[in-house]
């Protein structure tokens, strides 16, 4: 009888051990991907925010054909489609109801804050990986498990920008204009907060509607009111007006902003000396790296788009090849797709590492440039708060 239980225990146990093994083999096991791999894309590839969002567009798309020229992506070759949201935040939405009508393994969104939230919903519902370079504070905050934002963004611009004016420049009361969007009006109230908590009162806070061309009443109204230096939120087309506006009225004061202060589309469209002495921070701009196999990727990014690279081109290529280390690894299973990016850690990129927090954001490391002319230099790279 004993003899017969313990055969019996034996069994059971050897039985459960191979259950066990094959069912971890089982969960290890990666989901199979057949056939093309979908991705998509939403970004503005006509338009006024075109020169943004072209850039998202090359770097993805430079990605892909590195990816599918080396094999593809868990063996198999990616097919990329990219639509067109155009200025509109309803026409961002049209484009993403087609792009989900493809049911693609995982999607990238614009850095157009007011797009991404319009289509954050659809994506979220079809529980498709959605990966964005938006730069409003509040996109990571909208409870969404699919959305991850792979760019440095405003909150934490809001906070950076403001300190290194004042405790590493020196200057105490600074003039703020911002373009009068949910980009710059989040970030223009953010660096209020933290001009408060450094007890400086801004000179005068002013904004300007995106479409406009003209911008030297609220310029006239910081210089008159004795601003001692500049902070400019905008995109390249914008600020490129701003910083020119500026320097026709003879305001030129310590200027600083985000990245677009120094992106080469902005400086494209001044002279040395508009430009000579403004400082951006935000994401890692590829051409101030000395690197000779960046040097080279700039080169060859150049060469093809015609455009120079800018730092939403580094961090959308980036989020690419992010994208294909999961899926070699899970395989073609979202929902795992999605817990690998959540789980991201000290990934490395073309410049910097990746690391995903609570919330969704990647990008924790920052680039501070000044302008030496027309040629942006990296100062050094700042992190943020915790990082």
């Amino acid at each position: 009888m004993a003899s017969s239980i313990w055969k019996r225990f034996i069994l059971s146990t050897t039985m459960c051990a191979a259950l066990s093994v094959a069912t971890q083999s089982s969960m290890a096991a990666p989901a199979a991907c057949t056939g093309p791999i979908k991705i998509g894309l939403t970004t503005a590839q006509t338009g006024n925010l075109a020169l943004l969002g072209v850039q998202a567009k090359n770097g993805v798309e430079f990605a892909i054909d590195e990816i599918n020229k080396a094999g593809g992506m868990a063996g198999q070759q990616i097919v990329l489609d990219a639509q067109d949201t155009g200025a509109s935040s309803t026409d961002a939405l049209n484009a993403m109801n087609r792009v989900i009508e493809g049911k693609p393994l995982a999607i990238f969104g614009s850095m157009i804050s007011p797009h991404v939230f319009t289509q954050t919903e659809a994506v979220t519902k079809s529980e498709t990986p959605f990966i964005v370079g938006a730069t409003n504070a509040k996109v990571t905050l909208q409870g969404s498990p699919w959305l991850f934002r792979i760019h440095a963004h405003d909150g934490q611009l809001a906070d950076l920008v403001p300190r290194y004016l004042v405790s590493t420049l020196g200057k105490k009361k600074p003039g703020i204009i911002a373009v009068a969007d949910d980009y710059g009006l989040g970030a223009s109230k953010g660096i209020e907060a933290t001009l408060l908590k450094l007890d400086v009162k801004p000179a005068a806070v002013a904004s300007y509607a995106p479409s406009d061309k003209d911008m030297t009443a609220q310029l006239l109204e910081i210089k008159d009111k004795g601003a001692d230096s500049l902070i400019v939120f905008g995109r390249p087309a914008d600020v490129a007006l701003v910083l020119k506006q500026s320097s026709d009225l003879g305001f030129k004061v310590p200027t600083i902003g985000n990245a677009s202060m120094v992106a080469q589309t902005t400086l494209n469209n001044l002279s040395a000396a508009e430009a000579d002495g403004i400082y951006g921070l935000g994401g890692m701009i590829p051409q101030t790296s000395t690197d000779p196999k960046i040097v080279d990727w700039s080169k060859r990014v150049q060469e093809r788009y015609k455009v120079p690279a800018d730092n939403f081109t580094v961090a959308y290529y980036d989020a690419t090849y992010l994208l294909k280390s999961i899926v070699d690894k899970v395989g073609c299973d979202k929902a795992a797709i999605k817990d690998a990016f959540a789980a991201t850690k000290d990934w490395q990129g073309l410049l910097i590492t990746y690391s995903t927090d609570k919330v969704g954001d990647l990008t924790h490391t920052l680039g501070i440039y000044q302008n030496k002319g027309k040629t942006p230099v990296l100062v050094s790279t700042i992190k943020e708060t915790g990082y």
